[in-house]
């Protein structure tokens, strides 16, 4: 059999040059040997977010040329490559490092797991090497951007070799097996790798993988848009209405809901920073609560006793300091006095009198002239004819100011009903003291 006398050729004991698989294969100590590998990613196995860790499946390629294991093919029938046991032969003795105990298989060197593992050797002494491997190693994640969040993964493969011993280098390439099976909510956004071989330091390659999180599934289980729609239809109602209180109250409980899922679904570390759609919620819990409160507020102000008189703070603040903030001018009015009427729906709404300042100012010209010409009456006893013109001017005066004591009901309920049909539209109205105007 050729290929029994080519493999007691190559690994017999009895032979002048035998084989030691722990000797470097380089004709003399000082040459360089060089070991390509090609790492191939499949896909990912797994991303333990709760332990922080990352499982890859990949192929790893690796290739290299042992000067010791040569032979011409016309001797052995013509053979121009064979398999032999990995353990039998030198090896670069790779080994990816990660953080996590012994146990984990990825903790261990190529020829702890691939002992017995058929390598392929060619008659020019180049020697291939395929496993498929699960490649584990720790990732620290950040969850500050969840769902759009974006996570750097890193895998170190290092040899007991210095970069005077042996030249590595190593390319990177992703096929996408598209195994419905196996399809998971990260993707493999990018990768690249930086190679290390100086003098006296162990060769090694770093792998940097950057993961993307297929945020759609989030999008279906975590239907925050829809609470924010709700939200901003929410301030669109009058601030009067109760629907407002009660949708607000909806929408609260929602994002608490939504809240507690996203919690459920992001692991909760210290090195995790707050995720961006927690922050959200917070956000709007915070802003529906404030709503609600004021919308209570108001419902209660406009539905209540109306009979006191607004506190001085009170207008000081609403008229000097919000209405500044707001950019909200006061108009100029005065307020005689105020009702309450019951509508159909048997809600009470103040209705308030409103008279034109010039009016007022008006009727108070009238009784001071009325009050002058009385003084003016009893000194000026004996006066002549224009006295008595004076005298038939103030009796008309006070005639005409009399006729509207008499009918100042019947003025107020008419200047009441066209006010109300003004300002019945109106969000709210601001309200000035009443100064009772006495009539003499």
């Amino acid at each position: 059999n050729d290929e029994l006398r080519l493999n007691e050729y190559l690994f017999s004991l009895n032979s002048s040059t035998r084989y030691n698989p722990r000797i470097r294969p380089v004709p003399a100590s000082t040459n360089r040997l060089i070991v390509h590998t090609r790492l191939g990613i499949k896909r990912l196995f797994e991303m333990d977010e709760n332990n922080h860790r990352v499982v890859l499946f990949a192929v790893f390629f690796q290739k290299w040329t042992d000067s010791f294991l040569t032979w011409d093919p016309k001797n052995f029938g013509g053979i121009e490559y064979t398999y032999v046991d990995y353990s039998k032969i030198w090896t670069p003795n790779l080994k990816l490092i990660t953080n996590f105990d012994d146990k984990n298989p990825s903790d261990k060197s190529f020829d702890e797991i691939y002992e017995n593992f058929p390598v392929k050797l060619y008659s020019n002494g180049s020697v291939q090497f395929t496993p498929a491997v699960h490649l584990t190693s720790e990732c620290l994640l950040n969850y500050g951007k969840f769902p759009l969040d974006m996570q750097a993964c890193s895998f170190i493969f290092q040899m007991p070799y210095t970069g005077d011993q042996i030249e590595l280098t190593m390319n990177v390439y992703y096929t996408d097996d598209g195994t419905k099976k196996y399809q998971h909510i990260w993707d493999i956004e990018d990768f690249n790798t930086n190679v290390t071989n100086e003098r006296g330091i162990k060769s090694s390659a770093l792998l940097q993988i950057l993961f993307k999180r297929k945020y759609r599934s989030y999008l279906y289980t975590l239907p925050s848009y829809f609470v924010y729609i709700l939200t901003l239809l929410m301030f669109m109602l009058p601030q009067r209405s109760n629907q407002r209180i009660m949708i607000g109250s909806t929408c609260l409980i929602i994002s608490c809901l939504l809240s507690y899922l996203m919690s459920n679904t992001v692991p909760n570390h210290e090195i995790s920073a707050w995720p961006l759609l927690g922050k959200l919620f917070l956000f709007n819990i915070v802003l529906l609560t404030f709503s609600i409160m004021f919308s209570a507020f108001v419902i209660n102000i406009s539905g209540g006793n109306h009979t006191k008189n607004v506190p001085s703070w009170l207008r000081k603040l609403t008229l000097n300091v919000l209405a500044k903030v707001f950019c909200i001018q006061a108009v100029a009015y005065t307020v005689l006095n105020s009702y309450s009427f019951r509508v159909h729906d048997e809600e009470v709404i103040a209705v308030h009198e409103h008279i034109n300042s010039q009016i007022v100012g008006s009727i108070d010209e009238s009784s001071l002239l009325r009050r002058r010409n009385n003084e003016e009456n009893k000194q000026q006893n004996l006066v002549s004819d224009q006295n008595q013109t004076e005298q038939t001017h103030d009796k008309s005066l006070v005639k005409y100011l009399k006729v509207i004591y008499d009918n100042i009901d019947q003025i107020r309920y008419k200047i009441q009903i066209e006010t109300y049909n003004i300002c019945k539209d109106n969000e709210w109205l601001l309200h000035c003291n009443y100064e009772h105007i006495e009539y003499i």
